[in-house]
């Protein structure tokens, strides 16, 4: 069984008697294989942000971007948050044009769901949003996930997936990987002028920590979920 079921029974376990919501599994972020087909290689896509047409950005700059999950134990409801920094800019097919960094604040809270080998959102919620800055002029835009209406990431419907199926990557079948579309529009429409909006992430799992340790993950899930 994944890594990720051991390690939520455990959590489980240490936490529910001191706060509601607990942490399930938390990842590290890293570049997907198939963003490098054109180097250079990127885990978040969003042409036409800032005015730019084509925009990629890589999570392996920083290293400290990260996806937690977690559960409310009282409702059930599952939460989805993506934060951290990203490097990128204008995608030349080579490198990027006038690069700069991104700090991510996402965060998914509606039709989350636990499925076989991972966790889903499906079907459109605003209430499916995060925050996206641009460092350099500190300039922010609220996006939000995008309906996968034709099942290009998985079955239509899907918001976001997060699986533990090496989706994309040739022979693997157990790599942990995050894929979803993203809009900056609130109705959940397409961004006018086409192009990706979305992300395309490997996802490697951070051990849960062992026995007492465990006992503070309340505190710091409720810290990572926006306010």
């Amino acid at each position: 069984m994944k890594l990720f079921l051991a390690s939520m029974s455990v959590g489980v376990c240490a936490c529910a008697a001191s706060a509601s919501v607990v942490t399930l599994a938390e990842f590290a972020l890293n570049d997907h294989p198939g963003g490098n087909l054109v180097p250079p290689s990127y885990a978040l896509r969003l042409d036409h942000a800032f005015g730019i047409s084509n925009l990629t950005f890589s999570a392996d700059t920083y290293h400290n971007a990260t996806l937690v999950v977690t559960q409310d134990m009282n409702s059930g409801q599952y939460f989805i948050d993506i934060a951290g920094t990203f490097h990128g800019g204008e995608d030349t097919g080579s490198g990027w044009n006038n690069p700069f960094d991104l700090e991510v604040d996402f965060h998914y809270e509606v039709n989350v769901a636990a499925i076989a080998d991972g966790w889903e959102v499906n079907g459109f919620s605003a209430l499916n949003n995060g925050t996206i800055t641009r460092l350099d002029t500190m300039v922010s835009q609220t996006w939000y996930g995008l309906e996968d209406v034709n099942g290009d990431n998985g079955p239509a419907g899907d918001v976001f997936k997060l699986a533990a199926d090496g989706w994309r990557i040739d022979g693997d079948n157990d790599t942990w990987v995050g894929r979803g579309w993203l809009t900056p529009n609130s109705d959940g429409s397409h961004i006018a002028g086409g192009g990706s909006q979305d992300w395309i992430f490997v996802a490697k799992e951070i051990p849960a920590p062992s026995g007492v340790a465990l006992l503070g993950l309340a505190g710091l899930a409720a810290t990572r979920r926006r306010r």
